[in-house]
């Protein structure tokens, strides 16, 4: 049995589009929606919409995207389900052949990502960023430049199904068991650097990219409603500071660089606001 994990927060119409795209899937067996703690009554919404298939979890313990995915997971292997596809709502699926093919590979890894499809380009995976490089992209603007560095070089995609050390956390294909056994999500970051921190606890193994499936993201449409751009900045960074000390042995001089750049980015950050805010008034 297969099942289908979607994590909502203050995004339910966007929700239901995906659940209308996927809830006629022959192929998935259970489809979950964890609302993690709605303030804008989504989950009353999205409540109306259960039925055998359809089953609609509410957390009240906190927003992080994290924790969302690992207690929809752990709902699932109560229901002796062992694989599952994780998506946020913003996804959009072509046909239920796509999912197929990737179910076809169950078995061959731990995650299974598609190609992911965004305004910007293609995602295909990335390498597990050095802390040169995480230094670099906590540089607004700077970080730009140096985006390309963790890609694989075009030439890497040769043949279908392919090893990477890391893909997009916004549609992929889970082992349950296999996350199990390394604890399931790191719940200590909101939002960003999950994929990172999950290749680490996979010591970089046991991840593919599935190249004859491509998924479109309407990429942060749902982070935009509910982040400003600071509040952006800050919990990225915040992530980016937690992965840098726990996973990628960041020595003190790394971590205290990545500190100040936060602090000195938020205050240009609140200056430039408030400038536009006093430009506006007049």
């Amino acid at each position: 049995m297969i099942g289908f994990l979607i994590i909502n927060y203050n995004d339910a119409a966007t929700t239901i589009k995906l659940l209308n795209n996927i809830k006629d899937y022959s192929c998935l067996s259970k489809i979950v929606v964890v609302d993690n703690q709605s303030t804008d009554h989504s989950y009353e919404k999205l409540k109306k919409l259960e039925q055998d298939k359809i089953v609609i979890l509410k957390r009240t313990d906190g927003r992080q995207f994290g924790a969302g995915i690992n207690f929809g997971l752990r709902y699932l292997e109560t229901q002796n389900i062992h694989y599952s596809f994780v998506s946020n709502s913003d996804i959009i699926i072509s046909s239920e052949e796509d999912l197929k093919k990737i179910i076809s590979k169950k078995g061959r890894g731990a995650i299974i990502g598609p190609i992911i499809k965004e305004h910007s380009g293609y995602n295909k995976g990335w390498k597990v960023p050095t802390n040169f490089q995480l230094i670099l992209s906590s540089i607004p603007f700077i970080y730009r430049f140096f985006d390309h560095k963790n890609r694989y070089h075009d030439e890497y995609y040769h043949q279908s199904f392919l090893p990477v050390e890391v893909v997009s956390f916004c549609f992929f294909f889970v082992s349950i068991v296999r996350l199990k056994q390394v604890e399931y999500l790191d719940e200590n970051v909101f939002l960003y650097f999950e994929e990172n921190i999950m290749s680490c606890k996979l010591n970089k193994k046991d991840i593919y990219l599935d190249c004859e499936v491509e998924v479109f993201h309407n990429h942060s449409v749902t982070i935009n409603k509910n982040l400003n751009r600071a509040k952006k900045y800050l919990a990225l960074s915040k992530s980016r500071r937690y992965f840098a000390k726990n996973y990628n042995h960041a020595g003190s001089f790394t971590q205290s660089l990545l500190w100040m750049i936060e602090k000195l980015t938020v205050v240009v950050l609140s200056f430039l606001s408030i400038f536009y805010h006093s430009s506006k008034k007049e």
